[in-house]
């Protein structure tokens, strides 16, 4: 059994909606929340953690928001700013100014770091601005992505497609003094945005993916314009069931500029089900053709206690120098939550063959059950930078163990916890190179005990079946009584069924027998009873010659000794040969006895009705 993962646990004030890692600090974490402007008591906040003390969670800095506006629904944390780090989230104006169409929802937040000339680290409010353009005063801002100097933000429309939008930004420079963001358009969607993600993809260039219920879209954000949205894939219908219900996008996160990871929930909650897709390239993005399709690389299912996944996080532990640069081997890990209040870990291999890349191994790690009271609203995983690799010149000392963070937050209770997962280097690294870490936690492939237990039935299955063949043909004593659940007609002597070493051939002797008897019978419909005086020779008689073999020869008496007719038999005779004729494949309970009349049989030893006159 795996031993615990190590967790710290926090309980505020106030619900938690929103969490993110400070990009380059693994032990700060920032979470925001509140009761809303709905006058419940319940303050709106957003407050720093400290995560650097083993098992426990301690606040290095708080701000209590307006109690007239809504809860803090989104964050990002972005760069420093001299001595200080922002922070950007997504913050409803308060009712009137709702209903006077005026939403200032883009907030930006500098919180202070830690120092020891400020025992009492603030955190302020800088700006606050309007993205959208929908004047419904029931929308918000539900989704929220930073990369380096692009962001997009995602409305919830709470029913109301129509007013849905994607609104893309940019950030200004730390230097800047007015850090509120420059709007560089909005994209008018037909459906509302489930999820999203943006990632630089090259020096003056970004990527927008998002997916709505059944579609992934993709937009290439240059420095002076866009391209897109292009329509990458579609969730096709499950033809083969004739369902009209179809597996509906969840969570979308970029892992390389090659390749995104999808959780996609199936119809009627019928489970969850990771996916991993190829991205075209962005000069062939808008092509009829397949190669402006994106293609599904890999996929994995949930555990079946997680009937429905509502967030997911992903983390490579081998990032590039720079987001945009060459991705070479690395692994990745990834945290997918359930509506059982659960988060199940898996790791993804990258690999990278010269210009070929391939995702590959998404397996199960473990699953951490009912990690919150109630639903799981957030999930972020720290950063991790790998350590340089260690100089030939410096002591042997002992460093600590690397690990990753894994932060969660539920709504019901409160409560934030924080999971540290232990990383280990891979053995086959050269010295000279840098080092690469994976989970030390062991993944799960694929059991192959289903394969061997079908495997091992199947091949019994086909011995049983050669075995009912062989005692059909005749070729093998009776060991699964194939011939006494088949049909006469399907039957054949052989060496256990009628034939001795030195007789004919199975086919030459089967007909003779039938022949013979068919003979006997018609005799006896004519009056002949076997053949009249004179026609002794022509007797039919069966013979028991020796174990399971049964022969059908002209009556000698001499030499075959005293024959009876069938009427003549005593019944445990009778009996007798039935049951050897059965075995042989000769007779069968269908047949009747009407085909023994007018043939003689010999007497079979060792039944004592044989003896009764």
């Amino acid at each position: 059994m795996a031993p615990p993962i190590p967790s710290s646990e926090l309980r505020l004030s106030y619900p938690l909606y929103a969490l993110d890692f400070d990009p380059q600090d693994a032990n700060r974490l920032i979470v925001g929340g509140g009761g809303g402007a709905a006058k419940s008591g319940v303050g709106n906040k957003i407050s720093v953690l400290d995560a650097s003390h083993q098992g426990s969670l301690q606040i290095a800095s708080e701000i209590d928001l307006s109690r007239d506006e809504d809860s803090v629904n989104t964050l990002a944390v972005g760069a420093r700013k001299k001595n200080s780090i922002l922070l950007y989230s997504g913050i409803n104006s308060a009712e009137e100014d709702l209903k006077n169409g005026k939403n200032e929802h883009f907030r930006v937040f500098a919180a202070d770091l830690p120092s020891k000339a400020k025992a009492d680290p603030k955190i302020a409010e800088l700006s606050r601005s309007a993205l959208f353009s929908t004047t419904d005063a029931e929308a918000y801002q539900r989704l929220l992505r930073i990369s380096g100097q692009v962001g997009a933000a995602a409305t919830g429309t709470i029913g109301r497609p129509k007013d849905a939008q994607i609104a893309i930004f940019d950030i200004p420079a730390v230097t800047s003094t007015n850090p509120a963001p420059k709007l560089r358009g909005k994209l008018e969607l037909a459906k509302e945005a489930m999820d999203m993600d943006v990632m630089q993809i090259s020096d003056d260039e970004h990527q927008l993916v998002y997916c709505d219920d059944y579609d992934i879209y993709t937009l290439i954000i240059g420095k002076t314009a866009t391209r897109g949205p292009h329509c990458i894939f579609t969730m096709p219908h499950d033809a083969s069931s004739g369902a009209k219900d179809r597996p509906s996008l969840r969570c979308i996160r970029f892992l390389t500029p090659t390749f995104v990871l999808a959780v996609a929930n199936l119809p009627k909650a019928g489970g969850a089900v990771l996916q991993g897709f190829r991205l075209p390239k962005p000069a062939d993005l808008g092509k009829e053709e397949k190669e402006g399709r994106g293609r599904l690389a890999i996929s994995a299912h949930l555990p079946k206690t997680v009937t429905r996944a509502t967030g997911m996080a992903v983390r490579n532990l081998a990032p590039p120098a720079t987001p945009f640069a060459k991705q070479g081997d690395t692994q990745f890990a990834v945290a997918v939550t359930g509506q059982d209040s659960s988060i199940t870990l898996y790791t993804l291999e990258h690999q990278s063959v010269g210009d070929i890349n391939l995702i590959a191994n998404l397996h199960p790690v473990t699953t951490l059950k009912e990690v919150h009271l109630g639903p799981i609203s957030g999930l972020a995983f720290s950063p991790f930078t790998p350590p340089s690799s260690p100089s030939t010149t410096t002591t042997t000392q002992k460093k600590p163990a690397a690990h990753l963070k894994l932060a969660s937050i539920g709504s019901m209770a409160n409560t934030c916890i924080v999971h540290t997962l232990p990383l280990k280097t891979l053995p086959e690294q050269q010295p000279s190179q840098q080092r690469r870490y994976v989970l030390a936690l062991k993944s799960r492939g694929p059991s192959p005990r289903n394969f061997l237990v079908g495997s091992a039935l199947f091949v019994a299955f086909l011995a049983l079946l050669l075995q009912s063949v062989l005692e059909i043909r005749g070729a093998s004593r009776s060991l699964v009584g194939a011939r006494s659940v088949t049909p006469v007609s399907w039957h054949s002597p052989g060496r256990y069924y009628g034939l001795s070493e030195t007789s004919s051939s199975s086919s030459q002797l089967l007909t003779q027998y039938h022949r013979d008897l068919a003979a006997a019978a018609a005799a006896a419909a004519a009056g002949k009873e076997g053949g009249g005086e004179g026609e002794e020779k022509k007797k039919v008689v069966v013979l028991h010659h020796v174990e399971e073999e049964v022969r059908v020869e002209g009556h000698d008496e001499e030499r075959h000794g005293e024959a009876r007719g069938w009427e003549e038999l005593h019944p445990l005779q009778k009996e007798a040969w039935k049951e050897k004729l059965k075995r042989a494949g000769h007779w069968g309970e269908e047949m009747g006895e009407a085909v023994f009349k007018g043939v003689f049989f010999g007497q079979i030893a060792g039944v004592v009705g044989a003896m009764v006159a």
